[in-house]
């Protein structure tokens, strides 16, 4: 099977048919996925081959015209002064190099509607790429919840103590110092905070901690 073959077999498959499905196996996703990523690759090579091939001949064509205006204005000029012999050679020329542009046609038309044509499937099969890669993510997010709410649930079974009492206490506060280091960490790789931004909250910080260390400090005094 031809590279064009395959694009056109891959770009006009419904592929939604396979997205769509509620569950589908993330390996095989995965495969999917490499085998357009390798279709790709092999496209744009070919298409680039095709595209220097008929603009190739459509540059040999536009020198081969500017080559007959010359030669019929070589004929003109030799007739005019009477020179039959030159003028028919300049027109022999030019005859030949009318031969040479109508068998180089074809192939410009074809290598030109080859290269459309893989250029237009190439546009489909990116396409396709995109939506089968952000459903993977959704599949990899959806798995890594699944396990994240299978260790808690298994931390939360181990954490039940004689006479059927949970630690509910220690899971409230590992919950919270993890929301409030997500929180934290949000902010300090946020893409719209400048090293200024970053500077500020960082001394907003130090104050807070010396005003409530000192407010500590006076509470000690004046018990004292």
């Amino acid at each position: 099977m031809s590279i064009l073959d395959r694009i056109r077999r891959i770009a006009k498959a419904n592929i939604n048919w396979f997205l769509d499905k509620v569950e589908v196996p993330e390996n095989e996703l995965e495969s999917k996925i490499k085998e357009i990523e390798d279709t790709i690759v092999q496209g744009r090579e070919s298409a680039a081959s095709y595209g220097a091939m008929f603009r190739r001949l459509e540059n040999e064509q536009d020198t081969l015209k500017k080559q007959q205006d010359e030669l019929i204005s070589q004929a003109e000029q030799a007739l005019k002064a009477g020179d039959e012999v030159t003028a028919r050679k300049a027109l022999t020329e030019k005859v030949k190099i009318a031969e040479r542009i109508t068998q180089i046609e074809p192939g410009i038309k074809q290598g030109k509607e080859t290269f459309e044509k893989l250029r237009d499937n190439l546009i489909r099969l990116q396409t396709q790429l995109k939506e089968a890669k952000l459903k993977l993510r959704d599949l990899q997010a959806r798995k890594h919840s699944a396990e994240a709410q299978k260790a808690f649930d298994k931390e939360l079974g181990r954490t039940t103590g004689v006479g059927g009492s949970v630690s509910f206490e220690r899971l409230e506060n590992e919950v919270l110092q993890a929301e409030a280091e997500v929180e934290i960490r949000q902010e300090i790789n946020s893409d719209s905070m400048s090293d200024q931004e970053l500077a500020e909250k960082s001394r907003h910080f130090q104050i807070e901690a010396e005003l409530e260390a000192l407010k500590d400090k006076l509470d000690s005094d004046n018990k004292n």
